[in-house]
């Protein structure tokens, strides 16, 4: 199964491991959203992440 993070802003970061959903989304927060960058932690990531079908 693929992972995914869906953003409030409609980016989805999808990847075959947590590691590579987490690096997406927090590269997506530092870019797009800089005011949480600051707030948002890679555990914050791991526990947003959805399992979903290849």
């Amino acid at each position: 199964m693929r992972r995914q993070v869906r953003c409030e802003c409609g980016y989805v970061a999808r990847g075959r491991s947590d590691d590579e959903v987490i690096a997406l989304t927090l590269a997506h927060v530092a870019t797009n959203h800089p005011e949480l960058a600051d707030t948002e932690t890679a555990e914050d990531v791991r526990n947003w992440i959805e399992l979903v079908p290849e």
